[in-house]
């Protein structure tokens, strides 16, 4: 038994556009599965569903003229002909997300010796820094001790002392990626 997809969406054959989908934007608040008990949230789904599909056909001009002439919906009646006026199903986000899950990514080879070669470069760069930036730091923290007045950001002593040991250890971290990337390029020139 077919509906009557003006009655479902609670508007006239003579609706407008704007009629149609206001209509719809309060029916499908009014059967929402979401706002549903528990025990009636599959008859809610099925009246959320036909609503859904009333719109559909309602609110495309082709589709409703269709379903004006025939009473029926126009993608029924050209099924039968061997011809669609359907438009397809428009896929959720999760579906789309499944679909690309199957699919295979291609890397070149190349991109594996570039990744290789980046991380021979971070484990020359890790191996100084972790010999100059201990060694900065201890003397950014000496000469502070040698000198307090060094550096004078706060009134507190130890904040100071704090300041000046970092800042002797991001020194080291610039001096150590410096001596790791001459390095390198030394190996590089040599081979």
């Amino acid at each position: 038994m077919k509906r009557d997809y003006y009655a479902v969406l609670g508007v006239g054959r003579d609706a407008k556009q704007s009629e149609i989908k206001e209509a719809y934007r309060e029916r499908a608040l009014e059967c929402h599965p979401d706002r549903a008990s528990d025990d009636q949230k599959e008859a809610a789904k099925d009246e959320f569903l036909r609503v859904r599909k009333a719109f559909d056909v309602l609110s495309d001009p082709q589709r409703r003229a269709a379903y004006d002439a025939n009473g029926r919906e126009g993608a029924e009646d050209s099924a039968r002909n061997g011809t669609s006026t359907a438009r397809p199903r428009k896929q959720s986000f999760k579906e789309q997300w499944r679909a690309n899950q199957s699919k295979r990514v291609r890397v070149h080879r190349s991109l594996f010796d570039q990744i290789d070669g980046l991380w021979v470069d971070r484990e020359a760069l890790d191996r100084r820094t972790a010999r100059t930036v201990p060694v900065f730091a201890a003397l950014g923290f000496a000469l502070f001790l040698y000198d307090p007045q060094y550096i004078y950001a706060t009134d507190i002593y130890v904040v100071d002392l704090a300041l000046c040991t970092l800042i002797g250890a991001a020194q080291g971290y610039v001096v150590g990626s410096a001596w790791a990337y001459l390095d390198l390029a030394w190996e590089r020139y040599q081979s």
